[in-house]
């Protein structure tokens, strides 16, 4: 018991890298954030998020950075994914189009454009993103956790929050439309929130494992919220270079089919405590 808080103390206090000495191995930064109690939603904000409920979050792990084109080609190639299955994953669009994927396939491989390989990758689906997930033995974060991560804490545990990840100016924190010039950026050029996490704010939604429901807040558990237990839509979370002030506060709630695959969401990655410790 001592040598495993030990080891939750030392996570707890650096930022890490996961290295997998399995086939499938893929190396990404992760910051570790303690559990505790916050207040979701936001009784200011949009009819869905506008129940302010107390609930509390066990320790997890969540990506520092969004996940790349660089990491998503290496999962597409490693998981021997092929041209003709790929659309389900991701949609690889003409790469001469300036908003397209930036991942493109050649002979029997997938590539990234020069110049684009620490973007986030987007156009990629729900489904693409929880399989990259569940192939690196990582999971998409909850809804509840985004939420959790995104927001800062007060001396009491309960959460005074800033508009934005880490800020209440945006354009210190975030990429969206007033200064995105209208495309995605390189991931961790703006300020990192307080845990240092990178652009939980703008640049490109991200996937979450939840089912959407406008009602969700109202009938939310009150620890590790999971989401419903089905539903047609899946959440996701942050706002866009697209998107203006409004929609990418940090309880701002939006869905869409997981099919879905446009250029601005992609998504990062989220892990437990215990999964963590296990893994040789």
């Amino acid at each position: 018991m001592i040598f495993k808080l030990s080891i939750l103390l030392f996570i707890g206090l650096f930022k890490i890298s996961e290295f997998f000495s399995q086939s499938n191995s893929i190396e990404t930064e992760t910051i570790y954030i303690k559990g505790g109690k916050y207040k979701i939603g936001n009784k200011k904000g949009n009819s869905d998020e506008n129940h302010e409920v107390k609930i509390s979050i066990s320790d997890f792990f969540i990506g520092k950075f969004e996940v790349s084109n660089t990491e998503y080609c290496r999962f597409l190639n490693s998981h021997k994914i092929s041209e003709d299955t790929i659309h389900s994953y991701i949609n690889l669009q003409d790469s001469t189009n300036e908003r397209s994927s930036k991942i493109y396939f050649k002979g029997e491989r997938f590539y990234v454009d020069t110049g684009f390989e620490n973007y986030p990758v987007n156009f990629v689906s729900w489904f693409g993103a929880n399989a990259f997930c569940h192939y690196y033995n990582f999971r998409l974060p909850t809804e509840a956790e985004w939420e959790y991560a995104a927001k800062k804490k007060n001396k009491n545990l309960l959460f005074k929050y800033h508009s934005y990840a880490g800020s209440n100016f945006p354009d210190k924190v975030a990429w969206f439309k007033e200064n995105s010039e209208m495309n995605v950026h390189q991931v961790g050029l703006k300020q990192a929130e307080k845990k240092g996490i990178y652009d939980l704010t703008g640049n490109v939604d991200e996937w979450c494992s939840d089912w959407y429901s406008d009602n969700y807040y109202a009938n939310i558990l009150k620890k590790n919220p999971q989401g419903p237990p089905d539903g047609l839509i899946k959440v996701y979370r942050g706002g866009s270079w697209y998107n203006s002030l409004d929609f990418i506060k940090v309880t701002n709630r939006r869905a869409c089919r997981p099919e879905t695959k446009k250029s601005t969401i992609g998504f990062r990655v989220a892990k437990d405590i215990e999964t963590f410790c296990t893994v040789k």
